[in-house]
């Protein structure tokens, strides 16, 4: 609970306690509280005491009223919880040379995204999402979804460290193919089909005779 949230309970006690006090200094049938002082709410204010009374009666009541809804509305649970904020492209090692711009998106309707760049962590005060977030190597990236009402999303951090000559490119970065997607060498030489025996020419067992 906030500090206004308190400030405005303790306003509205105060002018409960206040209207309850001058109905009952009002002369009634009874005397009410004014028969108890002696005649205070009869005397103390002159001739116009009743006119007096009424009037502060009136604004009280009117003061009440306001107070009365503001208060449900300020108080009243939260609707729901807000969803956590998503990161396009994902975080990942970011090249010198490279320029890379973020784009927050949230499922909930109606909430607001509100960002960092330094590490810490967003509050309503902070950064509200716009246009896309220009990254920088080596920053960290954070946001938050606020909504009226509603609880906020959790705190979602986006790492993009300084990328440096020896770091390989994930394959979600699309410049190298991922597992599944290169096929293994072959381990053995593929099979050479094997050629049909040569057959050579019958020699005859006889040899002719001379004429």
């Amino acid at each position: 609970m906030s500090v206004w949230h308190i400030l405005l309970g303790v306003l509205f006690l105060i002018i409960c306690i206040l209207l309850i006090l001058i109905v009952l200094l009002q002369k009634g049938k009874g005397g009410g509280l004014g028969a108890a002082f002696g005649g205070m709410g009869s005397s103390a204010f002159g001739t116009r005491t009743g006119d007096v009374f009424t009037w502060v009666t009136i604004i009280l009541t009117g003061l009440f009223l306001l107070l009365a809804i503001g208060t449900s509305l300020a108080l009243r649970p939260a609707a729901g919880v807000v969803s956590n904020p998503k990161f396009f492209p994902a975080p990942r090692p970011v090249a010198d040379d490279e320029n890379v711009a973020v784009t927050l998106t949230c499922d909930t309707d109606g909430a607001v995204i509100r960002y960092t760049r330094d590490g810490s962590d967003p509050t309503e005060s902070s950064t509200a999402y716009e246009n896309a977030v220009e990254i920088e190597p080596g920053m960290t990236l954070k946001a938050r979804a606020f909504r009226e009402n509603w609880t906020p999303s959790e705190v979602v951090p986006g790492l993009y460290p300084k990328a440096d000559a020896n770091t390989v490119p994930s394959p979600d970065a699309g410049l190298l193919p991922g597992p599944g997607e290169m096929e293994a060498p072959p381990t053995t030489a593929p099979a050479v089909p094997a050629l049909p025996p040569a057959t050579m020419p019958a020699v005859p067992n006889t040899i002719p005779a001379m004429p």
